[in-house]
């Protein structure tokens, strides 16, 4: 509007009409489906719901919702003065449609602060285990691991991810004191030198020892599972990544059919959230990541990459770990099949998509062929 001459006041008038959403919204009462439904046809947008909501025949009905930010804004004045708890239903599609069209973020730490948005941060993995399904024992000793970290941070990388347990398919729980021999030396040593470190655990004890060493997040693959890891996190104002995963290690890739993949994993995201924040972790220190290969197939993995974008409403930072993921190798056939480090162009792929998707976060083996990529990407992205 603004190339073709509008008057700067018809541009604030007619930019809401621009864009338009589709809300799912779940659990509504056949009572509060009817309002909603009402109100939105007669603002000339759309609500689809469950045939047997009119009447009544039903318990409940989820409801998706369709129409321009500025529908959207009027729904909500109506549904603010309504009975039956609607006025929530208002402040939650609110919340909503201001998540999805938020283009800036600054995720806080207890002593650092990162602005994103419109570039993507590199998160460099380093595995000092054994057995780690792309470069297990490559760093397990600790002079090698202190080089490849700082190999990475001069290639780049904003953050270092230290994990001492392999979460590939397969592999078997170690104990927290084997974990911990396995990663503090390298956690003290690379947050001594100024780096941003992260550490790749879900036991609350780990945590706690790393981020007494220096460590500002804690990558949690089981989203706070352990009763004690949020209090922890809260304690040392901790950056936390929350990831949705099925089973365990050894069990995760013997389900990965879903009812419906996206809706489920959005749910569970959401749920942990609402508990770490509850918890006292604060909404600027979240990170969001859907678990690619964690009880997913590799159809499921593509889905998630192309449907990103629907987990911007909830106003959390994403994270995606596409590195070297064995649903890259089968796609592209040959030798990356079998061998995880040819995965490199693959890799870059499944990032750049993502980034472009709503990805803020990657996690990489490849740093500098990473970063590059992700330059190119954000650049895109930012474009006109």
């Amino acid at each position: 509007m603004r190339r073709i001459g509008v008057d700067p006041a018809g541009v604030s008038i007619m930019s809401p009409k621009q864009f338009h959403y589709n809300l799912l919204v779940k659990g509504l009462t056949p009572a509060q489906a009817n309002i909603i439904k009402q109100e939105m046809l007669a603002l000339g947008g759309e609500a689809a719901v469950n045939k047997g909501a009119v009447s009544s025949s039903i318990d409940s009905t989820d409801a998706v919702i369709s129409g321009t930010a500025r529908q959207f804004d009027s729904l909500g004045d109506k549904l603010a003065i309504q009975p039956f708890r609607l006025a929530e239903a208002a402040s939650a599609l609110k919340r909503a449609i201001e998540n999805i069209g938020r283009d800036e973020y600054t995720l806080v730490s207890r002593s650092r602060s990162w602005t994103l948005g419109r570039s993507t941060l590199i998160m460099g993995i380093l595995n000092v285990t054994p057995d780690s399904f792309s470069d297990g024992s490559d760093f397990s000793d600790v002079t090698g691991a202190i080089a490849r970290a700082r190999q990475m941070r001069d290639e780049g990388a904003d953050w270092i991810d230290v994990g001492g347990e392999s979460t590939r398919p397969g592999a078997a729980p170690v104990s927290e004191d084997e974990e911990l021999r396995r990663v503090m030396p390298v956690v003290e040593s690379i947050a001594a030198s100024g780096v941003a470190v992260s550490i790749d655990t879900s036991k609350a004890g780990v945590a706690r020892r790393a981020l007494e060493a220096g460590a500002l997040i804690v990558n949690d693959v089981t989203a706070l599972s352990d009763p004690l890891m949020a209090s922890v996190c809260a304690e040392y104002k901790a950056v936390v990544v929350l990831m949705h995963k099925r089973g365990t290690p050894s069990t995760m890739q013997s389900n990965v059919d879903y009812e419906d993949l996206i809706a489920e994993t959005f749910e569970f995201l959401a749920s942990r959230l609402d508990y770490a924040r509850k918890a006292g972790i604060a909404s600027d220190s979240l990170v969001i990541d859907p678990g690619l290969g964690f009880g997913k197939s590799g159809e499921g993995n593509l889905t998630l990459l192309k449907s990103l974008c629907e987990f911007k409403s909830l106003g959390a930072l994403i994270l995606i770990g596409a590195s070297r993921k064995s649903f890259i190798g089968k796609i592209i056939g040959g030798e990356a099949e079998a061998n995880a480090s040819a995965r490199l162009s693959g890799t870059l792929a499944a990032n750049t998509a993502a980034i472009l998707n709503g990805a803020h976060i990657v996690r990489v083996h490849d740093v500098r062929q990473a970063k590059e990529a992700a330059l190119v990407a954000d650049a895109i992205k930012n474009a006109g």
